[in-house]
């Protein structure tokens, strides 16, 4: 499995692809996402298409608790301040580039603190391509956005940015 470092995070990944002839192509990646000093972890997902609660085309908490605490904004499991994900979407041929996006970001769950730095990946593939392969896009630093804030205020609306 590749690995990469930023900062004080780091990612092992797989990319996933499912692409017989004649059948919708499944494609994803499998990973584990650390970090340094073990703060629990929130993952935004922009996916390529709606998956679950996840709706394609605007940023989701990814895979957290019902609630609106700052523990509601943890991906389940990551509290520890490691996140195993495996995420799968389907498409059908034909429909050109898909992208799913992530941003990670640590918290710290006594203190309500989410910090505004963080990271950013992705998958994508080509649907009209004959043999397509799902293709991981950078582990780049990230700066929480607006968008982002919004989303998460609105799930824990007394959490700060730091």
């Amino acid at each position: 499995m590749p690995v990469e470092n930023e900062g004080v995070f780091k990612i092992d990944y797989s990319m996933f692809i499912s692409a017989e002839p004649e059948h919708d192509l499944q494609f994803g990646m499998d990973f584990s996402l650390t970090n340094e000093g073990n703060l629990a972890l929130t993952q935004l997902i922009f996916p390529a298409t709606s998956v679950g609660n996840n709706t394609r085309g605007q940023w989701n908490i990814d895979n957290h608790s019902d609630g609106h605490d700052s523990q509601s904004l943890i991906f389940q499991g990551a509290e520890n301040g490691i996140i195993h994900d495996t995420p799968r979407e389907i498409s059908s041929r034909g429909n050109g580039v898909k992208s799913t996006k992530f941003a990670v970001y640590r918290v710290d769950l006594d203190k309500a603190i989410v910090q505004t730095t963080g990271v950013s990946f992705s998958y994508e593939i080509n649907t009209d391509d004959e043999h397509p392969i799902t293709v991981f896009k950078g582990f780049n630093r990230s700066i929480i956005t607006n968008e982002q804030k919004q989303l998460i205020s609105g799930r824990c609306h007394y959490v700060k940015f730091t």
